[in-house]
């Protein structure tokens, strides 16, 4: 398979009512497998625990290789993201990897076009792989949560750190050897490690390459929870349904906004967030707010579209990452 070649169909090409009926469970994945919470296709989905209604369980699914990176994983993460975004049955994705580990990182054995080497003919539209998953998770407007089940290295780190929330195994290996391989940086590590971790620390796991335990001091502030390996997903799976249930789409939307793309200073951030608080409170902050004070659980109805028109949104510009890169046409 060509490094540019992406096989599954341009998220532009379905219409609202195909996003929002994915076939998950029996779309043709071949790096991952994909569990809706509440479809009764996925009753049988063979993950060791299973999502509840409105939760998106992602799996790394190569077990048979600690579950390496390929283009063809970049290609179904990227997919699977977007459509996450956009489906509206869809309130928090959990990621983790089948198996005993979550990702030993790329997969280098040459047969997976995945991107090393000094090519001419992809160099001036090559786009990393990792980076291209990274920002399809963080693009990702629903909240996210790592399930980080086993070891954790390279890419398979540094995907996480584009994750809201991560749950690790105490015993897992983690780290970013890239010094050792002679290549730099990727999936947009550089900008959040030392963003999650500080400067200091993330100098230390970068210019050393070393490997640590989860739970060594050097990672602290990286993890929601540390736990033991077996409790990694079903914890994960039970914070996401309580959430799904909890917290509105809209809000999480706004405030993982609100925090990767802040503006410069304190006033230009009170501007914004006087906007932003504004234009929430026609949505689901009347529910929030009345089903707290009747003491019930919330039934929030708000989605990304209804975010899409506020005044204001969004208020950041992105750069262009378009290049002459193949998507494939493939029917669902």
């Amino acid at each position: 398979m060509s490094v540019l070649h992406n096989p599954h169909p341009p998220l532009q090409s379905l219409s609202a009512e195909a996003i929002g009926s994915f076939p998950y469970s029996t779309y043709g994945w071949r790096h991952i497998r994909v569990v809706l919470g509440g479809d009764e296709a996925n009753k049988s989905s063979q993950s060791g625990a299973e999502p509840s209604d409105g939760v998106l369980l992602v799996l790394l699914n190569r077990p048979d290789r600690a579950n390496a990176y390929t283009a063809q994983m970049c290609h179904d993460l990227v997919f699977v993201f977007e459509l996450a975004d956009r489906d509206p049955r869809v309130k928090v994705v959990v990621l983790t990897g089948a198996g005993k580990a979550y990702c030993a990182g790329a997969d280098l054995s040459g047969a997976s076009g995945g991107g090393f080497g000094a090519d001419a003919d992809i160099a001036a539209d090559h786009r990393d792989g990792g980076g291209q998953a990274g920002l399809s998770i963080a693009k990702c407007r629903k909240l996210v949560i790592a399930a980080v089940n086993g070891n954790a290295v390279g890419i398979g780190l540094t995907m996480v750190l584009s994750t809201d929330l991560r749950l690790v195994a105490a015993n897992a290996k983690v780290g970013i050897p890239f010094v050792k391989r002679g290549i730099s940086m990727e999936a947009t590590s550089s900008y959040l490690l030392p963003r999650l971790v500080g400067h200091s620390n993330a100098l230390k796991i970068s210019m050393t390459g070393d490997t640590y335990r989860a739970d060594d001091p050097t990672w602290r502030d990286l993890w929601y929870n540390v736990l033991p390996a077996e409790q990694v997903l079903p914890e994960a799976l039970k914070l996401a349904g309580r959430l799904a249930v909890d917290n509105s789409v809209i809000s999480m939307a706004l405030n993982k906004a609100l925090i990767w793309q802040c503006p410069p200073t304190r006033e230009e951030t009170h501007l914004l967030e006087s906007k932003m608080i504004w234009e929430a409170s026609k949505r689901d902050a009347q529910e929030g707010v009345l089903s707290f004070m009747q003491k019930r659980k919330p039934k929030f109805e708000g989605t990304v579209e209804d975010v899409e028109t506020f005044n204001g949104y969004p208020w950041w510009t992105e750069a262009d990452l378009t290049g002459k890169k193949t998507r494939g046409l493939a029917k669902l």
